[in-house]
């Protein structure tokens, strides 16, 4: 309603000055006796109510139907006035009682709606009986019919503003839909978190028993074959990979809780990143990592959050299952933000998944379900940054990832 009122109000000054601009023609160019008194004074007391109007919107707050139907019954009221000393229902600018209707249709309920056009309409029918002539010599001048003109001109200032109004409308209208199919689609992607962040738990918590159980057996492994040191080396080999297992479950089962990024710890982006370069290899041993691309910028000391560790992490290690031998990651940071891009030496992507990725749960590996990079994608949306995905020229895919650090700055500015 707000933004309505104030296309309103700009519109109600274009109106004020296309007729005062009509009228002083009129008055000076074909001599026609326009009574000035009533006239200036109406059209002051129009102008001190848009001027009023717009004062009071400078402070955003929600504008009633009432308040809104109110203006638009000003303006009928302003109109019969200049209307009644100018002609009646003879003066071209008799069109202009359908602009309040316009605007009551698009803005208000109906029962207001119905009030303004039944004002109009009243107005209209008593102006063709009560009214003030105008008069002039003659109602042609120099071969001009003067009402067939001012009709014209009264038609072109009425087109104008519906013109103006509808385009403007139809603009908010279009972005109000946009916001909401934004709102709406993250909506379901936190629907689609939760559920995964429930499957995540309830797993871990399903093979938790099944790993206590190995842990157990392989602890009497351990102790009936202390006198054979090579069965002993796997078993205690097996014993650290259940260890394993068992503190990556217990991660998951706590990242599925979303604790808060507090729990993380300072560091600084420098060591952030080097950190992670180090998990990164220690995970793909295989896998060269360049990252001599990465230009620093001011300091900055962050707190660190373990789930956009891990959707880094995630990124990263997808570019290392597709890349043939070399990950690749170049980019900046300011005081502000982050860019990483992260490029590999791979197949590449397909045309039709590509879109997909980050939005959905799809994937280009045979037998992947794609949730790694989902989770990343919306973490790192999560935190206002982005995700995209896009080819390399010579093959492979390059995933560029912007993220802002004001929300994980140790010290905000």
């Amino acid at each position: 309603m707000e933004i309505v009122l104030k296309y309103l109000l700009l519109l109600r000054s274009v109106v004020i000055v296309g007729q005062l601009l009509g009228l002083v023609v009129i008055d000076h160019g074909f001599h026609v006796e326009v009574p000035w008194w009533p006239v200036l004074t109406t059209l002051a007391m129009l102008t001190a109510l848009t001027v009023y109007s717009w004062r009071d919107l400078r402070v955003p707050r929600s504008v009633p139907a009432r308040a809104f139907l109110v203006q638009l019954l000003a303006d009928i009221a302003a109109l019969s006035v200049l209307v009644f000393f100018t002609g009646g229902s003879l003066n071209p600018f008799i069109t202009l009682f359908l602009l309040p209707i316009i605007f009551a249709a698009a803005a208000l309920p109906s029962l207001h709606t119905a009030i303004v056009a039944g004002a109009a309409a009243l107005a209209y029918t008593t102006l063709m009986f009560v009214h003030q002539p105008v008069h002039h010599v003659s109602t042609h001048v120099r071969g001009i019919d003067l009402h067939i003109w001012g009709m014209w001109y009264g038609f072109l200032l009425s087109a104008a503003c519906v013109a103006a109004f509808v385009a403007r409308i139809a603009r908010a209208l279009r972005e109000q839909d946009a916001a909401l199919a934004d709102a709406r689609e993250q909506v379901l992607r936190n629907e689609r978190i939760v559920a995964l962040g429930t499957l995540a738990a309830g797993t871990a918590h399903e093979l938790g028993t099944p790993l206590a159980t190995m842990s157990i057996i392989a602890q009497d492994l351990a102790a009936d074959l202390a006198g054979q040191p090579g069965l002993k080396r796997a078993v205690q080999l097996l014993q650290g990979e259940l260890h394993r297992c068992k503190k990556t479950l217990a991660q998951l089962a706590v990242d599925a809780g979303q604790l808060p990024a507090e729990e993380g710890g300072r560091v600084s982006l420098a060591t952030f990143l080097e950190q992670l370069w180090t998990d990164f290899r220690s995970l793909n041993p295989g896998v060269e990592l360049r990252h001599d691309g990465v230009e620093r910028g001011d300091a900055c000391d962050i707190v660190v959050d373990r789930t956009l560790r891990q959707a880094l992490l995630n990124i990263l290690n997808n570019a290392a299952e597709a890349s043939n031998r070399t990950v690749t990651v170049s980019g900046t940071w300011t005081n502000v933000r982050v860019t990483l891009e992260i490029e590999d030496d791979g197949p590449g992507i397909s045309g039709e998944v590509r879109p997909k990725l980050g939005r959905d749960v799809v994937s280009s590996k045979d037998g992947g379900m794609g949730i790694g990079i989902y989770l990343a994608a919306t973490t790192i949306q999560r935190f206002g940054g982005s995700v995209q995905f896009m080819p390399r020229p010579r093959g492979g895919t390059r995933v560029r990832v912007e993220l802002p650090l004001s929300p994980l700055r140790a010290d905000p500015k």
